[in-house]
């Protein structure tokens, strides 16, 4: 999931003139084993090299500086920034490590538990110090991050445009991704009483004349009605 928004981060950012590269968060792979006493694993790309850390749970400490190390750093705290607008304060990823652009071992805190299924991850204090800790760099005003002023700012007002959550267009509070259906009227509701357009038939001139003797008045025809 932490790779999804990544991946997200990074079209909006190189969409942006002048950023640069973009940090990428490497894919994990679950793998079966039936042979082993613990029949799965996880696996990833071997980089080569130990893993630096640019961006840690431990918000006042700085990483160590490396040769280009100090822009990977920042792109990856306007990652953290941006992901923590975008999620409204409820999704975090921590513990930024890796070779050059390539993250891996990342950690997850979320503000609720169960958030996008993520039951072990709720570490509300993390968001909470993060958005009072963070400080702005170039790469935020780059991409016009609001900045973040402390655990009040956790439901902030946009997100940024064009651009779709990768868990299917969820929203805020909107727990599912179908809109809400108004209830129609049923259509037999909007039927109104009309009175009937069918009038009673008058009586045969010639059934008058035969029980009357004559041919039936008005007030004749009335009253034969009334002997039926």
């Amino acid at each position: 999931m932490s790779r999804e928004y990544c991946k997200i981060f990074a079209a909006e950012a190189q969409a942006a003139a002048g950023f640069g590269e973009v940090p990428e968060i490497l894919p994990l792979y679950l793998i079966y084993r039936p042979a082993n006493n613990i029949p799965y694993a996880t696996l990833e790309e071997d980089l080569g090299r130990p893993l630096q850390l640019y961006c840690s749970r431990e918000w006042g400490s700085a990483a160590p500086e490396t040769a280009g190390g100090s822009e990977v750093r920042q792109k990856c705290q306007t990652f953290q920034h941006w992901l923590y607008l975008w999620t409204n304060g409820s999704f975090l990823v921590t513990d930024l490590a890796g070779v050059d652009w390539k993250m891996t071992d990342v950690q997850i805190a979320t503000k609720l538990r169960g958030y996008q299924g993520l039951k072990e991850s709720c570490f509300p204090a993390l968001l909470d110090q993060f958005a009072s800790s963070h400080q702005c760099n170039p790469f935020c005003e780059m991409l016009g991050l609001q900045p973040l002023k402390g655990p009040e700012a956790a439901h902030p007002p946009g997100k940024a445009k064009g651009s779709k959550s990768p868990s299917t267009g969820r929203k805020g509070g909107q727990l599912s991704p179908q809109p809400q259906k108004k209830g129609l009227p049923s259509p037999q509701g909007t039927r109104k009483s009309t009175p009937s357009t069918k009038a009673t038939p008058p009586a045969s001139g010639a059934l008058a004349t035969q029980l009357l003797g004559q041919p039936p008045t008005q007030e004749g025809s009335s009253k034969a009605q009334g002997l039926r």
